[in-house]
């Protein structure tokens, strides 16, 4: 009796967690008017809401202004502070008309305490002194990152009727951004002091973003408010190998909303390695080569966010060519790897050869006669 008893304890027990998470789940709530949840690597989407909905930004601008000035600028660049960019209205880090700062005292100023003026100073230095020519750079870097359904208008997010953007693009320009050392290091510093001329003391910076201190992991990116735009904050961080990004929009309160959706997401996903970086795949036989077939491999590692129970779905798919012709050379890209999730495709991978495989000639061909009687 006191066996069944253990028994049916430990069902139910089972059964309570098992159900806990589904309705946790399923029943995942945020107040934010858009939001979404991507793994960084891949750009898989975990969670969205109302995701290609176009909103103001207000300060999740500034990310699109830091990756374009990391790219385009030198960190040890001078910046002298013009008029303007003094003079800019909201946020600030007290810049004052002709100081001079290194743009990468700027960036952290810009990053952590979102300063508009900071903005205002490196757009019209990346820009040659001209605003609007850094504003066509910042648009341009959207459309190759290929998020379509965003404006900028300025460098710093105030609100304009022509600067918005949607959850999922900002997602997308976080996950480009991310992937830049620079960019990181800034983004995830939680204090910085910066250069003050004429002052006794150095500014100092305390980064805004809350995400640092009160979420393991945290490890990003830029809050963001203004009338028009609501409370914004698109936040990163890493756990259990995987790098997520969260967004939202116009919410009640960013911190909770940001908390909630990377609780959901690191408790129902799992990194999976579907192909290693360098792995053999097959052979392919080669014509008139002086080898019959030539091994291919994985360009590179995919791994993707997924849950338990889509791991049957996994499929990949190899686009390769049913013979090759020598001459082939080393490092030569012959086809594509193709992963799918079920009918969506999530990632994929170049495939190459690892080997030079010369065009076969009468010489090898003799030498292939002359060792095989030799052999016999």
């Amino acid at each position: 009796m006191k066996r069944k008893l253990v028994i049916f304890s430990i069902i139910f027990i089972m059964s309570f967690f098992l159900t806990s998470t589904m309705i946790y789940a399923e029943e995942i709530n945020v107040t934010s008017e858009s939001a979404i949840v991507i793994e960084q690597k891949t750009g898989r989407i975990l969670f969205s809401k109302n995701i290609d909905e176009q909103r103001a930004m207000a300060s999740t601008t500034k990310i699109m202004t830091a990756i374009v000035a990391i790219e385009h600028g030198n960190l040890n660049d001078k910046v002298k502070v013009s008029k303007n960019a003094s003079g800019i209205e909201g946020s600030s880090i007290w810049l004052e008309e002709n100081e001079e700062l290194t743009l990468e005292e700027l960036l952290y100023g810009l990053m952590l305490r979102s300063g508009n003026d900071a903005a205002y100073a490196i757009g019209e230095h990346i820009g040659g002194g001209d605003i609007e020519n850094f504003i066509r750079m910042m648009n341009d870097k959207a459309k190759e990152i290929n998020a379509l359904n965003t404006s900028f208008a300025n460098p710093h997010g105030l609100d304009d009727n022509n600067h918005y953007t949607t959850a999922h693009d900002l997602a997308k320009i976080t996950a480009y951004a991310m992937n830049n050392d620079v960019f990181k290091t800034i983004v995830s510093t939680k204090k910085k002091n910066i250069s003050w001329q004429n002052h006794q003391w150095n500014r100092a910076l305390h980064n805004k973003n809350k995400i640092l201190w009160n979420y393991e992991g945290g490890n990003g990116v830029k809050t963001g408010y203004t009338s028009k735009a609501g409370k914004c904050l698109v936040s990163s961080a890493y756990r259990n190998e995987m790098q997520l990004i969260t967004v939202v929009l116009k919410s009640n309160n960013i911190w909770d909303d940001s908390t909630a959706l990377f609780d959901y997401a690191f408790d129902t996903y799992q990194p999976y390695q579907v192909v290693s970086e360098d792995e053999y795949l097959r052979s392919i036989p080669v014509k008139d080569g002086i080898r019959e077939r030539v091994r291919v491999y994985s360009k590179k590692e995919i791994e993707i966010p997924i849950k338990e129970i889509e791991k049957q779905k996994v499929k990949v798919k190899l686009a390769l060519p049913k013979t090759i012709e020598a001459p082939i050379l080393k490092e030569k890209i012959i086809g594509k790897l193709e992963l799918y999730l079920a009918d969506e495709k999530i990632d994929e991978a170049e495939i190459y050869v690892k080997e030079d495989i010369p065009k076969k000639n009468t010489k090898n061909f003799l030498d292939k006669i002359i060792d095989h009687w030799l052999e016999n």
